[in-house]
């Protein structure tokens, strides 16, 4: 497979707030050409031995696990307009950062209520390709880094598989780092020509330098 990095420095249009500027630099690292999850795996280690070379343990940070395969699975048992699946994972993706209230009525606008949401979220079981990724990083010995969280299900809708973001154990910021699978995405930019599974995450300099100075 191939394997690279980047430290660009990289510029949005929105407006600025805490853990957020319009000017950063970010920590990318991907995966090219493994479809095993064993890459998934390899690649939240690098991420976690990446602060814990800050000095960063697990008392600090976790990261949170999850599959949009279950997220998918979930949408599809109970809607079968797929036109709308994009929508409903946008205000799952907000589900922590909106009020229930907004949260509720726009997920009754698709067919679904915030309280089964949530039951899912609580009682949700690790798919087998999570039960694999963390049985890997427990053999590693960062168990204690990881925990399978179905809150995260990460806005953009290209990701295919498990996806995953690193938050302070405070829950004081904003998601230091996150990532996941994104399969489709080489043959979609390519135009067809080359369909190469791929993984990777991004990870600002902001976020991280908050919980350093904290």
């Amino acid at each position: 497979p191939i394997k690279w990095f980047a430290v660009p420095q990289l510029f949005r249009y929105e407006r600025q707030q805490k853990g957020r500027l319009r000017e950063h630099f970010q920590f990318n690292a991907d995966i090219f050409g493994e479809g095993d999850v064993a890459a998934d795996a390899e690649l939240i280690a690098l991420l976690i031995d990446t602060l814990r070379s800050f000095g960063l343990t697990a008392d600090d940070f976790v990261i949170r696990l999850s599959s949009r395969n279950a997220w998918q699975d979930y949408f599809s048992a109970r809607c079968h307009d797929s036109s709308k699946a994009n929508a409903f994972f946008q205000i799952v993706d907000k589900l922590e950062r909106e009020e229930p209230a907004k949260s509720d009525e726009k997920l009754r606008a698709l067919g679904f209520s915030l309280e089964e949401l949530k039951r899912f979220i609580e009682t949700g079981e690790p798919t087998p390709e999570l039960k694999v990724i963390l049985e890997n990083l427990a053999a590693r010995g960062l168990g204690d880094f990881v925990r399978v969280d179905y809150h995260v299900i990460r806005g953009l809708a290209y990701y295919t598989g498990p996806v995953f973001e690193a938050f302070d154990r405070k829950g004081e910021f904003r998601a230091i780092a996150g990532g996941g699978r994104y399969n489709n995405l080489v043959k979609l930019i390519s135009g067809g020509k080359v369909d190469l599974p791929a993984l990777g995450f991004g990870m600002g300099d902001v976020v991280l330098f908050e919980l350093l100075k904290a």
